[in-house]
């Protein structure tokens, strides 16, 4: 049973995360030396948003027409009365905006 709040789910390591200008989606890898789980996985803030290290490339870019080189600065609408290491947690409905090829990152499940 995925831990929820109020039809919102927390993110964990493993998640999968999509980009509406991307032709695949990618694992979210919350970043290393994470001490906060939920039943024994990683659990990820809205600063897990870099680049290689938390979201990989999403294959081909359709504005670009380039390889994907992922580059979301931070998430979007995260739960800001619980923290992760002292940032919002992210939750299932979290985005953010790929500021390269106007992509909006979308979290295609929780990971749970």
């Amino acid at each position: 049973m995925r831990e929820k709040i109020m039809s919102q789910s927390y993110v964990v390591n493993g998640a999968k995360v999509s980009c509406t200008m991307g032709t695949v989606d990618v694992p979210l890898r919350t970043t290393p030396g994470r001490r906060v789980q939920l039943r024994g996985k990683d659990r990820a803030n809205i600063g897990d948003c870099v680049p290689i290290l938390n979201v990989g490339p999403f294959g081909v870019c359709k504005t670009t027409q380039m390889p994907c080189v992922p580059a979301c600065a931070i998430w979007l609408n995260g739960k800001t009365n619980v923290l992760v290491q002292g940032l919002p947690a992210l939750l299932d409905k979290s985005m953010a905006i790929c500021p390269v090829g106007a992509g909006v990152l979308k979290l295609k499940d929780d990971g749970q």
